[in-house]
């Protein structure tokens, strides 16, 4: 037996030391999400401040930064929650974000005036929902819905998965659900500035990640598949957090390069013109960089990086 395992190239202790890794990482699985320390920043509508969340414990509330003195201070009230995922409107009056009674639980849609007070709850905490965003010109609040918490795979941890686009009515409180496709992952949605168009960031079998785009008057019937490849991009490509640009064709997207001599990635921020397929790379960053937004007029970027590096699968 052991020269019939050497002949085949394997090691004699390979799969008792692999069958042990599995079993340890299936105690450790996670059995809710939960938030980052820090999450990815949006511009306030008078482009002046951020707003973002960041996490302690199993609290996690939204935050107003200064721009120009880095100066931050709680935006909401709540005493004892989770809030993330604020986005504000087009128009600059409205704040929509997400609340939990705890990290990891399932959140409502809360809506207030821009400046965090007069808040009510749109959507009910009965399932897990997340990323709203504003139909500029419209009563229609646009948000993801994950049917499940799960894993796929022996070796990976449980996360969001089966992923749906459904919208609210601002004033009546309805919702409907506008696809039916239970994507594998959704990173995220973002709406043209003539409020046509929808991209989805998504992850699809066997695609991979890519993006969707989408008429707002019909977001299930998809009209074109867009899978951007960088430079030193790793087969398959990953890219995410495809963001529409004011203007006609132009987006922002973050994707993964390979760097000589090292097994992780360097993620960074590119330009892509639909029309020509032209990707132009914005920044030089290295390491891991958790999503970033785009300020209201287009000419400014915010970005969360991470501190330190971290080997990707």
């Amino acid at each position: 037996m052991q020269d019939e395992e050497m002949r085949a190239g394997r090691p004699l202790f390979e799969w008792p030391l692999i069958f042990i890794a599995t079993l340890s990482l299936m105690a450790c699985r996670s059995t809710r999400p939960l938030q980052p320390p820090l999450s990815p920043a949006v511009f306030t509508p008078d482009g002046l401040g951020l707003v973002f969340s960041a996490a302690h414990d199993e609290k996690c509330f939204l935050f107003r930064a200064e721009i120009s003195t880095g100066v931050a201070h709680r935006f909401t009230g709540s005493a004892s929650s989770c809030e993330f995922d604020p986005a504000f409107s087009a128009d600059g009056k409205w704040l929509a974000f997400m609340r939990a009674p705890e990290d990891g639980l399932h959140a409502a849609l809360i809506i207030a005036d821009s400046d965090g007070r007069n808040e009510r709850v749109l959507v009910p905490d009965d399932q897990d929902n997340l990323r709203p965003v504003f139909l500029p010109d419209s009563s229609q609040i646009l948000f993801l819905r994950s049917a499940a918490f799960e894993h796929h795979s022996s070796l990976v941890d449980n996360n969001r998965h089966k992923f749906d686009l459904f919208a609210v009515d601002r004033t009546s409180g309805q919702v409907s659900a506008l696809t039916h496709k239970k994507f594998y992952d959704v990173n995220k949605v973002s709406i043209s500035k003539n409020s046509e168009e929808i991209l989805l960031s998504v992850t699809t079998y066997p695609e991979g990640y890519h993006f969707l785009v989408a008429p707002t008057k019909n977001p299930a019937t998809f009209t074109d598949s867009i899978q951007p490849t960088v430079p030193d991009s790793p087969s398959p490509p990953i890219c995410s957090d495809a963001t529409w640009l004011p203007g006609d064709g132009r987006i922002l997207f973050m994707a993964a390069s390979l760097q000589p001599g090292r097994s992780d990635f360097d993620y960074n921020i590119y330009r892509l013109m639909i029309g020509t397929n032209s990707i132009q790379r914005l920044t030089q960053l290295a390491g891991v960089v958790d999503g970033f937004s785009v300020s209201a007029d287009g000419t400014r970027a915010v970005s969360c990086r991470r501190k330190h590096r971290e080997r990707m699968p």
